[in-house]
């Protein structure tokens, strides 16, 4: 079973004054369950490379669905530079920039280590359709195919 989310409007994340964030709602297909094998667990399209403009986003779908994310790595040639934690809707995320992670994959893990979600990043700038494909394909049950192999099959 797969959950592909997109609101369509902002989304407020907090009382107006504390910490007011509104954001975009996250482009993401979701493999349902999530698992700690080593999967791409979600595919996630952001509008742009500006990590702390989307994750707010991404964090709130997951968060609703109970998934408490505190601590995010990704590569950091991939992305605008960001700060080592921003605060999001009241919590605090941690970030950690990496060389030599897959530029086609963020790691997002909760306060105590025990869950882990791997996202395929699908490219801000790449063609819609190619963008559902991939989303398709992290949703399908028992694939295991890394980050970028999914994208190269989406492109295909």
């Amino acid at each position: 079973m797969s959950t592909t989310l997109e609101a369509h409007a902002s989304v407020p994340l907090a009382p107006a004054g504390v910490d007011d964030v509104r954001v975009a709602a996250a482009r993401v297909a979701l493999r349902q369950p999530v698992t700690s094998d080593p999967h791409v667990d979600l595919a996630w399209w952001p509008r742009s490379r500006d990590l702390e403009a989307e994750l707010p986003g991404l964090l709130a779908m997951l968060w609703d669905s109970g998934r408490f994310v505190t601590r995010v790595s990704f590569p950091i040639d991939s992305w605008l530079p960001v700060p080592r934690q921003i605060r999001i809707a009241q919590r605090v995320v941690r970030l950690g920039g990496f060389a030599h992670q897959d530029a086609s994959l963020i790691s997002l893990r909760d306060a105590y280590g025990s869950e882990r979600i791997d996202v395929l990043v699908i490219p801000p700038d790449v063609d819609s359709a190619v963008a559902a494909k991939a989303m398709l394909l992290v949703s399908q049950p028992g694939r295991n195919e890394r980050a970028a192999t999914l994208l190269a099959q989406a492109r295909q």
